[in-house]
């Protein structure tokens, strides 16, 4: 019988994810950011976002996020998500200045971002913690 000596981590892996990182970060708010203006918006940068947590799990496997507190933040912008439209349209406000669409469209972006981002994290913490995988799944 063989026996690998596989490395804890990959030295390779670690420096790409840690050179891309800010990168990354940037990426996925510039598409928040600019979605209304571009194709992306919302949800196509909270992915973006969501991979930071990924690429930061893969990187280092540990456990030190507060998945309750995320699942707070979750609620806490699924409201705002379902009021920030009641708001601005029903109320009339974006008829009566429809100067201030561009700024409707961008808390829109953004609420939707870190919900998809937060949602997409969660999960996969979730996913590599509490199904038995933990600290063993390695790319």
């Amino acid at each position: 019988m063989i026996e690998h000596d596989i490395p804890e981590q990959s030295l390779v892996l670690e420096v790409v994810i840690g050179f891309l990182y800010p990168f990354m970060l940037l990426l996925g708010f510039f598409i928040i950011l600019n979605g209304h203006h571009t194709p992306g918006g919302g949800f196509q940068g909270g992915s973006v976002l969501a991979a930071l947590f990924i690429a930061r799990y893969v990187v280092y496997p540990v456990h030190d996020v507060n998945s309750e507190k995320m699942h707070m933040f979750q609620r806490i912008f699924i409201a705002l998500i379902l009021l920030t439209p009641m708001v601005f349209l029903f109320t009339g406000f974006i008829h009566r200045f429809p100067e201030y669409r561009s700024l409707y469209l961008l808390v829109m972006n953004v609420l939707i971002g870190f919900q998809v981002g937060m949602e997409i994290g969660v999960a996969i913490l979730r996913f590599a913690f509490f199904q038995g995988v933990g600290k063993t799944w390695r790319l």
